[in-house]
């Protein structure tokens, strides 16, 4: 989905994302984009997950899923394509329980015309503070976890 064209501006949009919900401590775990996760890696802890066995040999602490990562142990998950998952319930909520009370989810999506539809689902799954940028085709749709309890 991101090629080299669109990781730079991606990853500057992820990072000013990151940056306005004060999710700039600790790890960061990025789910399936290689090529992300080693751009992000320039400048945070980041562990890369589900990943293909070819690329997960260029990048250390890559786990093949997120079963391996301890509840609230991230500052933020960065996932892509959300709006084309049948099953993006629930993987929210499985990348809720991995962000700390606080921290950020960050979905990136292709196009422009997900727009709405990512700010639904992350609504949906009980994010607040929603933020979008653009960069190129791609949307960075961003918002905070909070643990009620």
């Amino acid at each position: 989905m991101l090629d080299g064209l669109f990781v730079t501006p991606s990853v500057t949009a992820i990072t000013e994302a990151l940056s306005s919900a004060a999710a700039t401590e600790g790890p960061i775990a990025v789910i399936g984009h290689a090529k992300l996760a080693a751009a992000l890696a320039e400048h945070r802890e980041v562990i890369a997950v589900g990943l293909t066995p070819r690329a997960a040999k260029r990048l250390t602490n890559v786990h093949p899923d997120i079963s391996g990562l301890a509840p609230g142990s991230c500052a933020a998950v960065i996932g892509l394509d959300v709006t084309d998952n049948a099953q993006w319930a629930e993987m929210l909520r499985a990348w809720s329980g991995l962000v700390r009370d606080g921290g950020a989810i960050v979905l990136v999506d292709r196009s422009h015309s997900h727009a709405a539809e990512a700010s639904r689902r992350a609504l949906c799954a009980g994010l607040s503070e929603l933020e979008q940028r653009h960069a190129g085709r791609v949307v960075i749709t961003s918002g905070l976890v909070s643990h009620l309890e």
